[in-house]
C-alpha cells in the first residue's frame, strides 16, 4: 500500500508522507499555542487539518498535479486545483466529539472552524454571516461525499488517530480550554469585550496553526529554510550587554543630554515591574526610542517568569520605522533586527510565498501599524499567520496617538487580551498621549492604571524640554501656495533652516515646484511617494545641511511622514493647519536639541489645499485646534498652563475630538464596490462580538439552528474582508531608484532571477526580497492603475505577485510620478 503524501518536492520530486506533515504541523502548533496554555488544543489541530489528504481523490490528484503520474494525469489534476476538500473532514470529526459529548460545543466550534478555514484566503468561517445564515454550519455539514470523511479516517494513520482519540477522551483538552475561557471570562465582565476577546483567542489559534502548517510545507520545500529562522530563545543577557555598551559612549555635553539620559534610566529602573501595561509619555526629542528599547531589553532579560520570545516594535510610518531600524542595527547587528513593512507581495498561496513569507520570527522586529493590525484583523492567511508572534512579547508603539480613530475599540480590546492572556507587555510611547483609557468600558477601554508610566513626574520634564512656541498665522481666506512658499523664503532668511509640512502629497509638491523656481535655498522634498532607500539619502543630504558645526541653508518641504521621530533639528517650521496632537509632532522637528532659546511653528491655514474625502476626520481636527483651542487660548491661556503644547492642551483636544469621534470608534461597516449593502449599525465590533445584527436577521428568519446550536456568533470572514486600517489597501512596487550608488534597477532584475532560476539558493532568495523592501513603495490601488494604462508598471514574473516601476515614472525629486519624465530630462537624471 503506498503511504499517503502530503507534498511532492518541486526541485527533485521527492515526497513528504502525510503522516510526517501533522506530525510536524501538530508539534508546532503545540509549541505555538502554550502562549495561551492551550498545547493539546494545538496539537489537536495539527493532528487533523489535512486529515482528508487521506482520500484517494486527493492522492490521485497530488500524484497527478505534480508530474508523478505522468503528462496526462497532471494536464486532468489541473482541471481539479482547488476543488478537492481535504480541510473540512478534520473539522467534522471535531464536530461530532461535542454531539457525543467527549468535549464542549465550545471547544469544537473554534477547533472545527479552525481547522475548515485554514486555506481560506477570506478568514476563518461565519459562524453567522448578515443574512442569519450560518456558513460554518454549512461547512461543517458537507456531506461524506464531499468531504471523504468515512474514507480518510479508514485509511489515516493508526499513530495519527490514536492520539486524536486520546486527546478527545483525555481530561487534559478541555480542562485547559476551559482555563482559558476562565481567564478571559475573570478580566471584564462587559459582553462585548469578553465575545472580542473569544474571537481573538479563536484568532490565535488559527495563527498557531497556519504557521506551523506553512513552516512544516517550507522546510520540507527548501530543508535549507529553517536556517533562516530564529527559532531558538534569543539571548537577551548578551544583547542587553551589547546595548548596554554602546549607551555607555553617549556624551553628556548639553542639558538635553542629561535630560535623555534621566529618561533611559528610569525606563531602565521600571523593567521589573508588575504591570504589564505602560506609557512613555516623553516630549518629542526626549529619545522615546533607544528609552523604550531599554526597558522591553532589560525587561526580557531579566523576566524569571516566563521566556520573552521577541520585542516588536510598531511605529505609524515606514519613514521613522526606516530610520529607527537602522539605528537599533547598528547597535544590536543585522541577525538580530528584523524590518517588515512592504507587502511586497500579493497573497497567493504558493510554496515560494510560504518560505519566503515573513512570520516576524527574529529577536527584534520593526514593524508598522497597518501590519500588526492587520495581523489581529485583516483577511488573508499570510497576515493572520502573525498573530500568534505577538504573545509572549513585549510590544512597542511609538506615536500611539496616529492610530486611526476607526479603530480605538478593536486596538483596546487586541491590547487588553494580549496583556492579560498572553503574558506579553505593551508600552505606548508618545508625546501626546489619547484618552485611551476614557473611551466607552462597554465597548472596549485600555486599563491605564495611575501610575503605570516608566517615568514619573512628566510635569517637570516637559517644562524642562520646553523648545518652542506656536505662532497662531490662520487668517481669514488662508494662505495660496504662492504665499506660503513667499513666506517660507522670508522665515528662512532669518532661521538658515527651515522645514514646511503639508497635509497631502499634491500640496507639498505645489509648494515644493514654488520654491525651487526660487534658489535662494537648497529645496528638498520629502514624501512616501520615495522608496526607503530615497528618503535616507535624502534625509541624510537634510542632516548634512543642519549640522550645527557647519550648518548650510537648506528648505524642507514635507508630507507628515516627517512628523514622528525624524531625527532632524531645524530652525523653524511652518505647518498647514492640523489637529493640535499633529501641530505637536512638528514642534518636535523644531530647535530639537535646545541649540536656540525658542524655536517657533508658525500655523498656516492653506487655501489651496485639497483634503479628499477619506481625510474628512482630519479636516474635524483642523477645526478643533483652530476654532476652538485656538480661541480659548487666546481667552485664557492659565487653563492650559500658558502652553499649547502642555498636557492639559492635548487633553482637551483629545476631549473634544474623541467626543466627535465616539461613534466611529467601533469601525462602522461600509460595503465595498459591488457588495450588497451591510446593516447601518453594523460594525466590525459588533461582527467580532456579539454580532447583534446577524443573529437579529437569524431571528427574523427563524433560523433556530444558529441560534440553538452555536455558542459563538461571530462573523470572523465578514469582519475580515471589511477590515482596512486604510480605506484603500496598498500594493507595494519595486521602484527603479539608482541614483547616489544605489541599485533599484538591478535588484528588480534579481528578483525576477528568482522566479527564473532554480539555481538560486533560498538564503539568496531570502536576502534579495529583502533588500527590496529598501526600494519598494506602497501605492493605492488608484495608482496603480493608471501607471497600468501607461504600461509604467509591470510584474515582475506571473507567479511572484510583484510589481516594478518602469523607470520613466520615477523622479529624483518626487519619487513615483504619474506623468512620464520627458526623454531630456530622463537622460538628465541617470548618474
Amino acid at each position: 500500500m503506498k503511504q499517503a503524501i502530503a507534498h511532492v518536492r518541486k526541485s527533485d520530486s521527492a515526497t513528504q508522507t502525510l503522516e510526517v506533515h501533522l506530525e510536524e504541523t501538530a508539534d508546532l502548533c503545540s509549541s505555538f499555542s502554550e502562549t495561551v496554555g492551550l498545547p493539546q488544543c494545538g496539537r489537536l489541530l495539527g493532528l487533523l487539518h489535512d486529515l482528508g489528504k487521506y482520500s484517494y481523490e486527493f492522492q490521485k490528484y497530488i500524484r497527478g498535479i505534480t508530474g508523478i503520474n505522468g503528462e496526462k494525469a497532471k494536464a486532468e489534476a489541473e482541471k481539479r486545483q482547488g476543488k478537492i476538500d481535504h480541510a473540512t473532514s478534520g473539522a467534522q470529526l471535531i464536530w461530532e466529539a461535542q454531539a457525543s459529548k467527549r468535549i464542549s460545543p465550545a471547544l469544537a466550534q473554534i477547533l472545527s472552524v479552525v481547522i475548515m478555514s485554514h486555506h481560506s484566503r477570506s478568514g476563518m468561517k461565519d459562524f453567522v454571516d448578515l443574512t442569519g445564515k450560518s456558513p460554518f454550519l454549512n461547512r461543517v455539514g458537507r456531506s461524506d461525499a464531499k468531504t471523504h470523511k468515512s474514507e480518510a479516517l479508514a485509511k489515516a494513520a493508526p499513530e495519527i488517530l490514536n492520539e486524536v482519540n486520546r486527546l478527545l477522551d483525555g481530561p487534559s483538552l478541555q480542562s485547559e480550554f476551559e482555563n482559558a475561557i476562565g481567564g478571559i471570562n475573570n478580566v471584564t465582565t462587559d459582553i462585548i469585550p469578553r465575545q472580542n476577546a473569544f474571537a481573538l483567542l479563536t484568532r490565535f489559534l488559527f495563527s498557531c496553526l497556519l504557521d506551523a502548517d506553512r513552516l512544516s510545507t517550507a522546510d520540507f520545500e527548501s530543508p535549507k529554510g529553517a536556517r533562516f529562522r530564529s527559532n531558538q530563545t534569543p539571548n537577551w543577557s548578551s544583547i542587553l550587554s551589547k546595548f548596554e555598551d554602546h549607551l555607555r559612549g553617549f556624551k553628556q555635553e548639553k542639558e538635553i543630554d542629561s535630560i535623555r539620559r534621566r529618561i533611559s534610566d528610569e525606563c531602565r529602573d521600571s523593567a521589573g515591574r508588575q504591570d504589564n501595561l505602560f506609557t512613555l509619555q516623553v516630549p518629542t526629542g526626549g529619545g522615546k526610542t533607544l528609552a523604550s528599547l531599554r526597558f522591553a531589553l532589560h525587561r526580557a532579560a531579566s523576566s524569571d517568569t516566563h521566556q520573552v520570545n521577541r520585542i516588536i516594535y510598531v511605529l505609524p510610518y515606514t519613514s521613522i520605522l526606516d530610520q529607527n531600524a537602522e539605528e537599533v542595527r547598528k547597535i544590536l547587528g543585522d541577525d538580530v533586527v528584523l524590518e517588515h513593512h512592504s507587502n511586497l507581495a500579493e497573497e497567493r498561496d504558493t510554496w515560494r510565498n510560504r518560505v519566503l513569507s515573513e512570520n516576524w520570527d527574529a529577536p527584534v522586529v520593526f514593524t508598522t501599524s497597518v501590519q500588526f493590525l492587520n495581523a489581529l484583523f485583516a483577511a488573508g492567511t499570510k497576515t493572520a499567520r502573525r498573530m500568534h508572534q505577538l504573545c509572549n512579547a513585549i510590544l512597542i508603539f511609538d506615536e500611539i496617538q496616529s492610530l486611526p480613530i476607526k479603530t480605538i475599540h478593536l486596538f483596546n480590546n487586541a491590547i487588553e487580551f494580549l496583556c492579560t492572556q498572553t503574558r506579553t507587555t505593551v508600552v505606548l510611547c508618545t508625546a501626546t498621549l489619547p484618552l485611551l483609557h476614557k473611551v466607552d468600558p462597554t465597548l472596549g477601554a485600555l486599563r491605564i492604571k495611575p501610575f503605570n508610566g516608566l517615568v514619573r513626574d512628566k510635569v517637570s520634564l516637559f517644562k524642562s524640554l520646553k523648545r518652542t512656541e506656536i505662532v497662531d498665522g490662520c487668517r481669514p481666506g488662508g494662505w495660496s501656495f504662492e504665499e506660503v512658499a513667499k513666506h517660507a523664503l522670508e522665515l528662512q532668511s532669518h532661521h538658515q533652516s527651515l522645514l514646511v509640512i503639508c497635509n497631502t502629497k499634491a500640496s507639498a509638491r505645489s509648494v515644493f515646484e514654488l520654491l525651487k523656481k526660487r534658489p535662494s535655498a537648497p529645496v528638498v522634498h520629502l514624501s512616501t511617494n520615495m522608496c526607503p532607500a530615497h528618503r535616507r539619502h535624502k534625509i541624510a543630504e537634510i542632516r548634512r545641511r543642519l549640522n550645527p558645526d557647519r550648518p548650510e541653508p537648506v528648505i524642507c518641504v514635507s508630507t507628515q511622514l516627517i512628523e514622528a521621530g525624524v531625527d532632524l533639528d531645524f530652525g523653524c517650521v511652518i505647518r498647514s493647519l492640523a489637529g493640535l496632537d499633529s501641530i505637536v509632532q512638528a514642534a518636535g522637528r523644531c530647535n530639537r536639541h535646545g541649540m536656540r532659546k525658542t524655536g517657533y511653528v508658525h500655523v498656516l491655514n492653506f487655501s489651496e489645499e485639497k483634503l479628499f474625502a477619506s481625510l474628512k476626520e482630519f479636516e474635524e481636527a483642523q477645526q478643533i485646534t483652530k476654532d476652538r483651542l485656538f480661541q480659548e487660548f487666546s481667552a485664557n491661556p492659565d487653563a492650559f498652563d500658558g502652553d499649547l503644547l502642555s498636557e492639559k492642551a492635548m487633553d482637551r483636544f483629545y476631549e473634544y475630538w474623541f467626543y466627535r469621534r465616539a461613534s466611529e470608534m467601533s469601525y462602522p461597516c461600509k460595503a465595498g464596490k459591488g457588495e450588497p449593502p451591510l446593516a447601518q449599525s453594523c460594525s466590525l465590533l459588533s461582527l467580532l462580538s456579539t454580532n447583534a445584527e446577524s443573529v437579529s436577521e437569524a431571528e427574523r428568519t427563524k433560523n433556530t439552528e444558529c441560534l440553538a446550536g452555536l455558542k459563538f456568533k461571530h462573523a470572523h470572514s465578514t469582519a475580515a474582508q471589511a477590515f482596512r486600517v486604510i480605506d484603500a489597501p496598498t500594493q507595494g512596487i519595486v521602484v527603479p531608484y539608482d541614483k547616489n550608488g544605489h541599485e533599484g534597477s538591478r535588484i528588480i532584475g534579481d528578483l525576477t532571477a528568482c522566479y527564473t532560476n532554480d539555481r538560486i539558493s533560498l538564503a539568496e532568495q531570502v536576502r534579495r526580497h529583502k533588500k527590496a523592501q529598501h526600494y519598494t513603495v506602497n501605492a493605492f490601488p488608484h495608482v496603480i492603475d493608471k501607471l497600468r494604462k501607461t504600461n509604467g508598471v509591470h510584474e515582475i514574473q506571473g507567479e511572484a505577485g510583484i510589481y516594478h516601476l518602469d523607470e520613466r515614472h520615477y523622479d529624483d525629486d518626487l519619487g513615483i510620478t504619474l506623468e512620464a519624465l520627458s526623454e531630456q530630462h530622463f537622460l538628465h537624471v541617470q548618474p
